[in-house]
């Protein structure tokens, strides 16, 4: 060994392995929100993640697919809401029963399906629903993620 501390030099990123998400393709995000606004919830959202998790863990497919709850704020949506990433992909009435075609579709071949896409552009995820804005608490913001930034920055 030329010098005896040549171990200890990190090595430059390129030649370091990957490790974390090595394998992962894909990042659903299914709603799982149990106020008025929306209703994935009482269009058993919980059901589709069960569904989807096992539907992954059967094809062994559970590394290159997380996933997460989130709040899709899609006000008169079918529910339950997912959202694919990277694809951008938004869905909305995608029952239990069809996570099996989901994964196949979706996951398996890249191509999504169809039937249960949402139409039109999602609303913006930060937009503030009406029951929050109408609200008089002072310990509520009605104000945007971007409304703060704004006020911040000046």
């Amino acid at each position: 060994m030329a010098n005896e501390h040549e171990h200890c030099v990190a090595q430059a990123f390129e030649d370091t392995p990957v490790r974390t998400f090595e394998k992962l393709r894909y990042h659903v995000f299914v709603c799982s929100d149990a106020g008025d606004f929306c209703g994935c919830d009482a269009m058993h959202s919980g059901d589709m993640v069960a569904a989807l998790r096992q539907e992954l863990g059967k094809r062994g497919l559970l590394a290159a697919v997380k996933v997460s709850l989130m709040q899709c704020r899609q006000q008169g949506a079918k529910g339950p809401v997912l959202v694919v990433h990277p694809d951008g992909v938004w869905y909305d009435g995608l029952t239990a029963d069809k996570a099996g075609e989901f994964v196949e579709q979706q996951v398996v071949r890249g191509v999504p399906l169809a039937a249960y896409v949402m139409k039109g552009a999602p609303k913006p995820v930060t937009a503030v629903p009406p029951h929050v804005a109408a609200a008089t608490d002072e310990c509520c913001s009605t104000e945007t993620p971007e409304e703060r930034v704004r006020q911040r920055t000046g």
